[in-house]
């Protein structure tokens, strides 16, 4: 497996959550059309974690400078979050349990 990068982000939803899974979908959508993207899983109950992978940093970048993206962005800090993380980590090595 070559390495590739992570990108986590956690956060914890404001009381003004109207067209968030709308918006989370459509970034998702949009997120899988870029270059580079390997793929994503997310979890949300209290706090959500969103983890999506990349080939490399400059596609990470490239994507948080997306203009579709950038406009979800400001949505989330004006609307949806009260807090987020985001943390960009280099995955060297994973695995995997799976019943058959």
């Amino acid at each position: 497996m070559k390495p590739y990068y992570a990108v986590i982000f956690t956060s914890l939803l404001s009381e003004n959550s109207k067209g968030y899974k709308e918006m989370a979908s459509k970034m998702e959508n949009l997120a899988k059309q870029q270059p580079g993207f390997l793929g994503i899983d997310s979890a949300r109950d209290n706090i959500g974690i969103t983890i999506s992978c990349w080939e490399n940093l400059d596609d990470i970048k490239n994507w948080k400078a997306n203009l579709d993206h950038l406009a979800a962005q400001k949505l989330g800090k004006e609307q949806w979050y009260q807090w987020y993380k985001v943390r960009i980590c280099k995955v060297e090595r994973e695995y995997e349990f799976k019943t058959s």
